[in-house]
Parts: structure tokens; sequence; C-alpha cells
């Protein structure tokens, strides 16, 4: 990439995955998940027992107490599997679900304190200071368990400081590890001269852009349904907890996993595409649930709550600044030549209007797009006249 300088960033958490190589030694990765699936239900049984004797949380040290005691237990032996800091991080999990509950409860809102759970469906072991190792050659070591990963991040991992490492499984029996860190990391960054444009999703385009272009979705759930019809069909007829059920429970899930991949991939070419090419990117910050309440499946298909995210990463890499919008902007009924405002909402059926005052012919999608970008530029005026005063 010409005329492009290198710096830093830490102003966020960030995750960094790879998924291990398949190994005979994942037995000891399931069993280790396995006995942190056990440690978690004794957990919440001791306390659902304190909280029926005394009606009171118990506290979450006493708690941690009591698990020490039994994991130095002769009968309990194969706890030591677990490491103490990642049986620490189980009661860390367990109270801030139970904030969680309490606060909900307190808003009124209908919930469900913490659950028992299936230990063959319990998922992951969260380590902190102690219990891995990244070595060189794409290898961690678990517990004094070498294993091989991908290294697509140039041994970087090996590199940065961490803050959690957490192993997880899913029902493949695939592993991947998630790595937690704010250690500022040298990326490649921004070029010279790059333009600005605002963006507005919609469900007939899923970008339209300030500059007249379109950017349509492949809808990889809608190309995939057949599949996946097909593979939920095969479940129905399974009879639950059979070697037949758990073989199509995984036959879907491969279906649904294989899609989420190519979007994912998709969303991932088309953010560096678009940071490299733009300097300043404004969107929307878009109520997407509520969306996905009125026109369903081909919301979740656009998944657009994932792509800015991943935008927003991408940004940070190319040094681009992603501006968002207030959901409550007036982007679709303003007229971007004159500034004409619509006086009622328009019906999203129509998509191409003429401005009652100035005259000009308006695409509603891209007239939007135009509006974020010039709302976008609004805002970051204020910002550099609040940041002069």
């Amino acid at each position: 990439m010409r005329n492009a300088t290198k710096m830093c960033y830490n102003d966020v958490m960030r995750t960094l995955t790879v998924k291990l190589y398949n190994s005979d030694d994942f037995g000891y990765l399931s069993d280790m998940i396995n006995i942190a699936g056990i440690i978690y239900n004794t957990a919440l049984t001791i306390i659902q027992d304190y909280y029926t004797e005394t009606g009171k949380l118990m506290d979450k040290y006493e708690l941690q107490k009591q698990l020490r005691g039994l994991r130095n237990m002769d009968e309990n032996h194969h706890w030591r599997y677990v490491g103490s800091q990642a049986v620490q991080e189980i009661t860390d999990r367990i109270y801030r679900a139970y904030r969680l509950f309490f606060t909900n409860r307190e808003k009124g809102v209908k919930c469900s304190p913490p659950r028992r759970r299936k230990v063959k469906k319990y998922k992951s072991v969260t380590y902190k200071q102690a219990g891995y190792r990244f070595l060189t050659g794409g290898r961690i070591s678990i517990n004094g368990h070498i294993y091989r990963y991908w290294d697509s991040y140039d041994g970087l991992l090996e590199r940065i400081k961490i803050k959690t490492v957490t192993v997880k499984r899913n029902i493949l029996g695939e592993f991947f590890v998630y790595v937690t860190t704010d250690s500022p990391v040298t990326m490649l960054e921004t070029r010279d001269g790059r333009g600005e444009v605002g963006m507005d999703f919609g469900l007939k385009m899923f970008l339209s852009l300030s500059d007249g272009s379109v950017i349509r979705s492949p809808e990889f759930f809608r190309q995939g349904v057949n599949e996946v019809r097909k593979a939920s069909r095969a479940l129905s007829r399974k009879v639950m907890g059979s070697n037949g059920y758990d073989r199509a429970l995984k036959a879907l899930y491969r279906r649904h996993q294989d899609i989420a991949n190519r979007r994912r991939d998709w969303f991932w070419n088309l953010s560096h595409e678009l940071c490299s090419r733009y300097g300043v990117i404004a969107i929307e910050d878009l109520n997407i649930k509520g969306m996905a309440r009125l026109w369903g499946r081909k919301v979740h298909d656009y998944a657009f709550s994932e792509f800015v995210e991943i935008l927003e990463w991408c940004a940070r890499k190319y040094g681009t600044r992603v501006i968002r919008i207030g959901r409550y902007y007036p982007s679709s009924q303003t007229c971007s030549a004159c500034g004409h405002v619509w006086p009622s909402t328009k019906d999203l059926s129509v998509r191409e209007w003429t401005c009652p005052k100035c005259g000009v012919y308006h695409d509603r999608d891209v007239n939007a797009a135009v509006n974020i970008l010039a709302e976008a530029k609004r805002i970051m005026n204020r910002m550099e006249q609040a940041k002069d005063a």
C-alpha cells in the first residue's frame, strides 16, 4: 500500500480468535470443559441452598472458599484439571449473571436467574494469568498440553500483553481460542487523499452510498435456505437424545455455520475495501431489533450489526473515522439539495420523490446517504469547535 504510515492504537479491548488444528489430545480439552461444567453446577447448587436457608445471596469470596475446599478433596481430584484462576472466573461469570438478573428484575423485565446446565452443553473455560502460554510456530500450551493453530496474526499473540484466554468448543467438537487484549498493536494505517462517504442501510439494497453507487447483499441465508430446511426436516424426524438426533443436529449446525462464515468473509472483504477507499464513513445508528420484528428474516440475513462491528475494526486498522448518526435524524425525509423536511414520514414503498420546494428529483436511499454524510460533517465540525474552545 503506497504512502502508508504505521501507528499504534489502544482505545478498545480487542478479541483475537484462532482455531486449533484437529488433535488426538482434544479429549483433554473436552474433559476440562466438562469438569468446568460440573464446577459451575456445583457452585449454583451452593448458592441456591444458601439462599433457601438465609434469603440472601452468598458472598462471592465465601463461595470461592467452599469451592477450594471441595477441589482439594480426594474424591474431586479431577477438578484439578481446571486451574484455580479458571474456577474463579466461573464464579465471576455466575455473579455477573446474578447482577444482570437483579438489575432486570428491578426494571420490571421478566427474566430467570442463572440455571444449571447439561455438562455436555457447557462450552468454555477462561484463563487469566496462568494455565496457558503461546509458543513459537503457531503453538499454544494449555496446562502443559501442546496444540497447533493457524497463526494468521504473524506471531502477534506471542508479543502482546494478554488479559484473558478462553478455550471454547462448539457442537461439532471444534476448539477455538479467544484472546482478549488491550495492548497497543501496530497495524497498517492510513493513506492521504481518501474521500468521505455516507452510507444508508436498506432492505432493497444492502448499502446505498452518497456518491450514487449501491452495494447489494448476496443474501447468504436465502442462498442456503433449501439446505437448512432439508437438514431441519431430517432433525425433526429423529428421536431426541439418540445418536441419529445428534448427527442430524450437527448437520444442521454445519449448514448455519457455512452461511455465517461466508457472510462474515464477505463483510471483511467489503470493510477492507471501503476503509482503504474512504477516510470518513458516516452511518446511521439503526434499531436493528425493531426492524427485525417488522421485516424478519431479511434483516437477520443482512446482519447489519455484525457488518458495522467489522467495519469499525477495519476502520481502526486503516485510520478511518466512522461517524454514527442518531437513529432519529430524518435522513430519508430531508431534501439534500435545499434542506426541506417532508412534513410526514414517507412510506417505505416510496422509493423516489421530488422535493416540493426546490423540485429536485431524489432516489430515496441515495438522498438519505447524502444527508447522513452532511450530518456527519456537522458533527465533526462541532467536535473540532469544542476541542478548540
